[in-house]
């Protein structure tokens, strides 16, 4: 998510305050309460025109530039210190000022044009009024886009003058008193899983104080920062296995000397990968602090190598806009059927002889996408079927997250077999709530989706190939009975499963591991001493 003023706004704020000019018609202004409510549809957002507020318990207040950007730093340092008494003792307040030295504004000037800018202050007056004012600014962002500069005195400074507002966050001095705590995350696995299990959720607690966000991949190398370069350190190791024993323990060894808890963080089995964790011994999950890990089967696994397991379900960090399906139902137009999924053509092959034979049925009255490996999607028959992979990009597998999306809201039904195998077992059920979330109904397999979806209600569950055909028949046919299941799910996501609602869990658990840096190190120690003993679990760790 790009860093928009309601980045800066903690996900979690139930009462929340936007200040604006009285004129003001900024599209830029009136769309961070639309785009708030999306991460966390139950807070209370309200606007006001002045700094003479009611209330006294806010969490944050937002105050845009339109509202205080030309006053002088005296009247400003006066109208924060006003707005202060209004925030909870834990409150933020949030401004964000227009860069009165950008560059379309200085080329209004040269033109000898009226300045696009009405600000008169600058960031560092701002800086000083936060200051002055008593409060303590913890955070600042210098947003720039792009801009085309024709005037050669504005190449000279162009970056700065590209800088389209400045955005500074500030609390109380009794809240930024806390430290500051690094999240150095090591990333092994970016295009599918880096999003929803690492860089969301540390974007999320980093709207918090004090709050440092340190991301590196594989391919960077791992970049430790000097000791106790913050008051707590912590190491978020994502899917990056080590070669041997050996190599886990040296790397244990680095990064505890260096001040950091090690968190090892899974979201697939590793029977995927058998060979490599036989041979390496399950290092990665013995010498760490901690492991975190996407369900609570893999919890009960790797609870065998580390008793300080925590499962974080994976949900969704922005809530889409709901579907218009009144004006969908008016539309006469194929029911539209997806499948998209990485690396699960042998469950789709166990349901292909029934979906050919619907899809036989019904002919032109279904149109089928798919993103898949092009080999199974020639398996598929149906007149009007799409392929929507790239057969350069991971075999046709994956697609950018947003066009993923959008086929997911352009689509009426969404396939989620899952035959029951180990490594199935242990997947999460992000695909049904991302389908949810973008009101397709889902079919799926009792494995993994049997245990969050309410058949009949929430989304529908086949146990064998009748009852997918006769489910899916229904599906096609019943419109309405399609749109109400898909309304019901948008809810139950809506209620239930955004990050905003649980990604505190995640910092929580992380302080307490911080706690007791000291003594999980010294149990660490002793599972490296003792190596051998989880033979057994290792061999277990494969049984069906």
């Amino acid at each position: 998510m790009p860093s928009t003023p309601e980045t800066f706004i903690p996900p979690n704020s139930k009462y929340v305050l936007e200040l604006l000019a009285d004129d003001t018609e900024s599209e830029f202004e009136l769309e961070t309460q639309e785009r708030f409510l999306c991460v966390n549809p139950q807070a209370n957002f309200a606007v006001a025109n002045d700094f003479n507020i009611d209330g006294d318990n806010y969490d944050t207040i937002l105050v845009q530039s339109s509202a205080f950007a030309t006053l002088t730093v005296k009247k400003l340092t006066r109208a924060i210190e006003q707005l202060s008494a209004h925030i909870a003792p834990k409150g933020m307040l949030v401004f964000i000022l227009d860069n009165i030295g950008r560059a379309d504004n200085v080329e209004a000037i040269l033109d000898g044009k009226a300045p696009t800018v009405h600000a008169t202050l600058s960031f560092e007056n701002l800086v000083n009024a936060v200051k002055d004012a008593g409060l303590v600014p913890i955070k600042t962002l210098a947003r720039s886009r792009e801009t085309k500069v024709r005037r050669a005195v504005a190449e000279i400074a162009k970056t700065q003058l590209q800088l389209q507002n400045f955005i500074v966050a500030a609390v109380k001095p009794e809240t930024a008193a806390v430290g500051t705590t690094l999240i150095h995350s090591y990333i092994g696995e970016r295009m599918v899983c880096a999003g929803v299990r690492v860089y969301e959720p540390n974007r999320m607690i980093s709207s918090g104080v004090n709050i440092i966000l340190k991301d590196e991949e594989v391919q960077n190398g791992m970049h430790l920062v000097d000791k106790d370069a913050y008051d707590n350190m912590i190491f978020l190791n994502q899917r990056v296995s080590s070669y041997s024993p050996e190599a886990g323990i040296q790397t244990f060894n680095e990064i505890t000397s260096r001040g950091y808890i090690l968190i090892e963080e899974m979201d697939d089995h590793p029977i995927w990968w058998r060979q490599k964790y036989e041979q390496n011994k399950f290092i990665n999950f013995i010498a760490c602090h901690g492991v975190q890990a996407s369900t609570d089967s893999l919890g009960e696994l790797f609870k065998q190598f580390n008793p300080n397991v925590r499962v974080f379900g994976n949900h969704l960090s922005v809530l889409p806009a709901p579907r218009d399906f009144a004006e969908e139902a008016k539309q006469e137009r194929p029911v539209t059927i997806f499948f998209g999924a990485l690396n699960r053509d042998k469950d789709v092959e166990e349901i292909m002889p029934a979906l050919n034979a619907v899809l036989a049925e019904y002919g032109d009255k279904v149109v089928f996408n798919m993103i898949a490996r092009r080999e199974l999607f020639n398996q598929v028959q149906c007149p009007n079927k799409n392929f929507l992979g790239n057969d350069q990009y991971y075999d046709g597998q994956i697609v950018p997250y947003e066009i993923y999306e959008q086929i997911l809201r352009n689509s009426d039904i969404s396939l989620l077999p899952l035959r029951d195998v180990i490594f199935n077992r242990s997947k999460s059920d992000l695909k049904f709530i991302e389908c949810a979330g973008n009101g397709a109904v889902i079919l799926a397999s009792p494995v993994v989706y049997g245990k969050s979806v309410v058949d009949g209600e929430t989304g529908f569950i086949y146990h064998d190939l009748n009852e997918f055909s006769s489910k899916l028949k229904l599906l096609i046919t019943d419109g309405d009975k399609r749109r109400d299941v898909a309304r019901k799910a948008y809810d139950y996501v809506k209620n239930n499963r955004l990050l905003s609602q649980h990604y505190e869990e995640r910092i929580d658990w992380y302080r307490e591991l911080l706690a007791r840096k000291d003594e999980l190190t010294a149990e660490a120690r002793e599972r490296i001493r003792n190596l051998d003993r989880y033979a057994d679990a290792i061999a277990r760790a494969w049984e069906e």
